[in-house]
């Protein structure tokens, strides 16, 4: 009946296994400095010029935008019978 207390001992004394040689090492990867998905970061280009123009044509088209849709609600209003705004 002491068997529990033989078995009990083996336990305790367990090695750690080794590899064999020859076997690399597990290594972590580096990550890359890359902007996460659904950052938006703008990368300069070459040529700063570039970049003004497309600020400029931006700018312009979001003025033509709004001057086109106070422009369509103005006739919707006057197709309607309502009073414009003063």
């Amino acid at each position: 009946m002491p068997q529990h207390k033989i078995y009990a001992s083996a336990y305790k004394t367990k090695n750690k296994t080794n590899k064999p040689k020859g076997v690399k090492q597990n290594i972590k990867k580096q990550s890359k400095n890359v902007p996460k998905k659904g950052t938006q970061v703008i990368i300069a280009p070459k040529k700063a010029t570039a970049v003004q123009q497309s600020k400029i044509s931006s700018q312009i088209s979001k003025i033509i935008n709004e001057k086109n849709e106070e422009m369509l609600k103005a006739r919707a209003d006057k197709d309607q019978g309502r009073n414009p705004k003063s």
